[in-house]
């Protein structure tokens, strides 16, 4: 390897690549490996990062190689893919901080397939614990009685809500959640579970939230400019805050970026899953938004409710390895 080069995201010759698949070219092999993850649009980033989990840990045993520095290669390409994949989505590059740090740490090619696997299965695992840590802290930000609105479909929140909206006599309001309206499975999972819900579509923020007594949504990151979550998050946090009613996010600390860190929006989707518009008609579909932590009350993490000062604080702890800073740089 030359100076300088990055043993994970390098960019380097398909035939230095042809140890590396199974089977097949490695770029298939890759796609393969990642396009469950590519494919779901529906899901929220503990889910997500789930997913990707296991990418990994299946990639760390599979993939050919005939030196922990080819293994190292190899599932540089799986991450940089899986990052491409769902950019917005902070747990996946915490995922791949913890895959890298453990490759980090061997010095065999059999080790490193352990290793690497090990990091992955044991973030994978973890993400149940961290869903019930973060409901059960924001059960102290819940009202009783009331209505608390959301948007999206978020495990953690729907965990909070299943376990406590209905004891304290909670009605959701849920909002569709356009162009996927995932909004809707939400709100069946939690009538379901007895919740009492009212739904309404995303336009009718404005008129509804001011009758709420408080906000919660989930996220898939927090950084620099805020809180990265489903479209339409923006415009109910911002009414919320007008109207004086308390904003929660309920983010683990995998959702967490370092200070500095990009977070990447230019996920476009397909114009079909807005509408199948005629020629002339441009159709704009992105699925996340950044709202900024002025509109924020407090962000409900597995240790307690932060407030955005302390979430800095936090977050100026964190580092990451100089590939994955390598990657962000190249999707500004």
């Amino acid at each position: 390897m030359t100076a300088g080069q990055d043993p994970y995201f390098g960019h380097f010759k398909a035939s230095k690549l042809k140890s590396l698949g199974a089977d097949m070219d490695p770029e298939s092999a890759v796609e393969e490996l990642v396009a469950p993850l590519r494919a779901d649009r529906l899901s929220g980033a503990s889910v997500l990062s789930r997913t990707a989990a296991d990418v990994l840990r299946r990639a760390a045993v599979r993939l050919q190689a005939g030196s922990l520095e080819e293994l190292q290669w190899g599932l540089g390409e799986v991450c940089r893919s899986i990052l491409d994949a769902q950019p917005a989505m902070a747990p996946l590059v915490t995922l791949i901080r913890l895959v890298m740090n453990a490759l980090e740490r061997v010095d065999s090619l059999e080790a490193g397939r352990l290793a690497a696997a090990h990091a992955a299965d044991e973030f994978r695992q973890g993400a149940e614990g961290r869903i019930r840590a973060v409901a059960a802290a924001g059960a102290t930000v819940l009202p009783s009685g009331g209505t608390v609105a959301t948007i999206s479909s978020s495990a953690t929140v729907q965990a909070l809500l299943i376990e406590e909206a209905g004891p304290r006599g909670v009605t959701v309001l849920c909002f569709e959640s356009r162009p996927m309206n995932e909004g809707r499975l939400f709100a069946t999972a939690l009538a379901k579970a007895g919740v009492e819900v009212r739904f309404a579509v995303d336009a009718a923020t404005a008129a509804l939230v001011p009758r709420c007594d408080a906000v919660v949504v989930g996220a898939d990151s927090v950084g620099d400019d805020g809180v990265v979550n489903k479209i339409g998050t923006t415009a109910l946090a911002h009414a919320a805050h007008r109207a004086g009613i308390p904003v929660y996010v309920l983010a683990d600390e995998t959702k967490m970026l370092p200070v500095g860190f990009p977070q990447i929006l230019d996920d476009d989707r397909s114009r079909a899953e807005v509408w199948d518009a005629p020629s002339g008609v441009d159709v704009w579909n992105r699925y996340f938004e950044i709202t900024g932590m002025r509109s924020i009350t407090g962000v409900v993490t597995e240790t307690g409710v932060l407030t955005p000062a302390e979430t800095l604080q936090k977050r100026g702890d964190l580092t990451l390895p100089a590939g994955l800073r390598t990657w962000a740089t190249g999707r500004i």
